[in-house]
């Protein structure tokens, strides 16, 4: 696990669907994670937003030939350095007894990587307990049931 650190970019992507809004000085990238962090924070629950980035998969080297479309054409890709896939939940408790990942519409991505984090923690002994709320109703319920963890 390591600390996010945000380049301008990253934190200005576009989510689809999604109006970004910034609050108390902290970017959202949904109204729907406002929404989350501010019921939040009516109940009382301290949480961390996009603070911390877990690596799922390390990187590593490609040494075999790849033949694959590039800005020069179809050819031989000469970069073999395959980089790290991370993940970046929303709220992580700061205690680390849950973690809520707010996801209105999900990009084709997700799905993946959202494996890829279940195995991770699995693999790590993390015994978090994972929320994927899609909507306001489930965020309130989300937020009850972290009350009786």
């Amino acid at each position: 696990m390591r600390k996010k650190k945000y380049s301008r970019s990253n934190k200005n992507v576009k989510v689809r669907n999604a109006t970004a809004k910034t609050y108390k000085g902290i970017k959202f990238r949904s109204k729907l994670e406002l929404f989350t962090y501010r019921k939040l924070q009516e109940a009382g629950i301290k949480a961390d937003y996009e603070k911390t980035t877990f690596v799922i998969q390390d990187g590593f080297e490609f040494d075999n030939n790849c033949i694959e479309p590039s800005s020069k054409g179809y050819g031989i890709k000469k970069s073999r350095k395959i980089r790290a896939i991370t993940y970046t939940p929303d709220f992580i408790d700061p205690k680390g007894k849950w973690i809520i990942e707010v996801k209105g519409y999900a990009n084709d991505v997700f799905p993946i990587k959202w494996k890829m984090f279940k195995k991770y923690l699995h693999e790590k002994g993390n015994e978090a307990v994972l929320f994927l709320p899609k909507n306001q109703k489930q965020v309130l319920d989300t937020i009850e049931r972290i009350k009786n963890l």
